[in-house]
Formats: C-alpha cells, sequence, structure tokens
C-alpha cells in the first residue's frame, strides 16, 4: 500500500474534513440561498444587490431610499427594471 505524500495529510485531509464539517451543520446550505433584490435608492435609481433574505438585502442596501422596500428578481424580465428612474420625494 502506498503513503500519501506529506501535503496530502496536511492540506487535502483537513480540507476534506472542513467540507464534510460544513454540510453537516447546514453552513454551506446557508450561503447558498444568496439572491438578487431590487431596491429604489434616495436620488430615485432601481438598483440591485445581493443578499440571503430581504431583511438582509434591506440593512444592507446602500444609500436606499426610506420608503424603499426590496423586491425578489426572479425571472428574466424582473432584471430589466433595474437602472430605471423612479419620481422619490
Amino acid at each position: 500500500m502506498k503513503m500519501l505524500p506529506n501535503y496530502a495529510l496536511y492540506v487535502i485531509v483537513p480540507f476534506i474534513t472542513f467540507v464534510i464539517l460544513m454540510f453537516s451543520f447546514g453552513l454551506y446550505a446557508q450561503s447558498a440561498n444568496a439572491a438578487q433584490y431590487a431596491y429604489v435608492d434616495a436620488a430615485g435609481d432601481v438598483k440591485s444587490i445581493t443578499a440571503n433574505d430581504w431583511r438582509t438585502a434591506i440593512a444592507t442596501a446602500p444609500n436606499i431610499h426610506r420608503n424603499s422596500g426590496v423586491m425578489l428578481l426572479s425571472t428574466a424580465s424582473d432584471y430589466e427594471i433595474i437602472g430605471d428612474k423612479v419620481i422619490v420625494k
């Protein structure tokens, strides 16, 4: 039986162990939920942001208008609104 080289023991085995732990604790699934959301910024421009959920999208959207919410972008036609202008007061 052939022995593994040292780099396999110190790099590959810990990496595989880490990946197995990520899946077992569900950490991979949480980061895989990211989606695109549209929002209106203070200047009235429709922009997009990537976030895991709508709460995070609202909390992290740069320069979001005080009355803006977010819209999940799920179809190709949804993406057509990005870059549009909205009248804001």
